[in-house]
């Protein structure tokens, strides 16, 4: 039997509804309407002959094809974008409250390639040594040149206590790397805290999540006293909530645009403001990022670059300059799709480009075990090898007083060979000094 004829019957009544409803919009003609539904006419077709006459109909049941298609549609647009299957967006919708199952890497697609924005502080992919920049080449015997990058994605997700097998390409190491990881419920604490030494405040945010601003302001609020500065650690935190970040910085902004966001429709430009209520507007802070820092991290860093409001330190951040939202379909599926980009309070785009630190200062384990080199060349004469030269006292004892070294060598091991934050610290400490020559 022949049921052609259904199809253009069906597209009869889906052209007459569009057009019954668009009668009471005069802007909107009839063949506009048609015009634009018609490749709809293609596709219904191409569906209808794949049922009817493909030789495999397991191949082409509908609930597949409809998948499949909407995916290639996806598969066109930005890396951001994507169709997640039933299991994979109800784990994502469980993200944000702090606790999710796999191995705790944050991915992102690159020409083709899924490299990792960040390991999650304290996830198995971060004890096991999995680093930021490192490219995802297998999940256990899939090669991902063979399997979308979506698919990959679900692929590490698993059941608590299951194992999964990495096969990692690094920059910088000729063989590839093999990880064998253990899933496991992954509970993120979004902000950590700790007075260094001399009202140095340090806190850690590892990712937004729907109570780290509320968390932050905890912590603030627990060194209110003591504290005479701030250094705020953004490092390989890969973002989350927009609204998190919004209040994150609110925290530190008095007035002015915090961030701008400017969907499909250019001309409608959406602002989020700051408070001047309960703000923290006096204490010097410095932010420290690194290229991990992406998305919510690099709004909140963008802000205070913006106002003038901290120092930002490191290296350049990711670049992620976009917003996603998630939508669930019928079947209990979702997109998660980009709806806008966002821009500083000076209305810079940091898209592909990322915020520039104000001081550049690349990550390098300190190690106080290496000594200085020898280098064969002749010794240069200085000032202290001159007979009669000068003492110098002042330096010294303004070291000896304010105890830099002393605070950084009673710091936890991972804090005193962190480069960037102890080079963080000593700026604050100089920032301090100057305050009190002004007044």
């Amino acid at each position: 039997m022949n049921f052609s004829y259904l199809v253009p019957m069906f597209l009869v009544i889906l052209v007459s509804t569009l057009s019954q409803g668009a009668q009471e919009d005069e802007q909107i003609s009839t063949p506009e309407i048609e015009d634009r539904y018609r490749s709809l006419e293609t596709f219904a077709r191409g569906m209808f002959y794949l049922e009817s006459l493909y030789v495999d109909p397991k191949m082409v049941e509908q609930d597949k094809m409809v998948t499949a298609a909407l995916k290639g549609m996806v598969d066109q647009l930005d890396p951001h974008t994507m169709l997640m299957p039933k299991r994979a967006f109800k784990q994502l919708t469980i993200d944000t409250q702090g606790k999710f199952g796999g191995v705790g890497i944050i991915v992102s697609q690159e020409r083709g390639k899924l490299i990792v924005v960040s390991p999650i502080e304290g996830t198995p992919a971060s004890k096991a040594g999995i680093e930021s920049g490192d490219e995802i080449i297998a999940i256990d015997k899939f090669e991902l040149s063979k399997i979308k990058n979506s698919d990959a994605v679900d692929k590490m997700r698993g059941a608590p206590g299951s194992t999964i097998v990495l096969r990692i390409k690094r920059e910088g190491v000729k063989e590839e790397l093999t990880f064998k990881l253990r899933r496991e419920i992954i509970k993120v604490q979004s902000v950590r805290n700790r007075m260094l030494s001399q009202g140095i405040v340090y806190l850690r945010i590892s990712s937004f999540q729907e109570n780290t601003a509320t968390e932050l302001r905890q912590a603030l609020k627990k060194h209110e006293k003591e504290a005479k500065g701030i250094i705020l650690d953004l490092r390989d935190n890969p973002g989350g909530l927009l609204d998190q970040a919004v209040q994150v910085s609110d925290l530190f902004i008095e007035s002015g645009v915090i961030v701008s966001t400017v969907g499909r429709d250019p001309k409608r430009v959406e602002r989020e403001f700051a408070h001047k209520r309960d703000t923290y507007a006096k204490l010097p802070i410095i932010v420290v990022v690194n290229d991990g820092s992406a998305s919510a991290s690099e709004i909140v860093a963008g802000a205070l670059q913006d106002h003038e409001r901290a120092l930002i330190l490191g290296t350049t951040t990711f670049g992620k300059g976009s917003v996603q939202t998630l939508v669930s379909l019928p079947d209990g599926s979702g997109l998660k799709l980009t709806v806008a980009r966002y821009y500083t309070p000076k209305d810079r785009s940091i898209q592909a480009k990322g915020i520039l630190p104000d001081v550049r200062v690349p990550f390098q384990e300190i190690d106080d075990n290496i000594k200085p080199t020898k280098t064969g060349k002749k010794k240069s004469t200085k000032e202290a090898d001159l007979k009669g030269h000068i003492e110098s006292h002042d330096l010294s004892d303004l070291a000896k007083k304010k105890g830099l070294l002393v605070d950084i060598k009673a710091w936890p091991k991972m804090y005193r060979k962190d480069n960037q934050l102890v080079t963080a610290y000593t700026y604050l400490k100089g920032f301090s000094l100057f305050q009190k020559q002004k007044r």
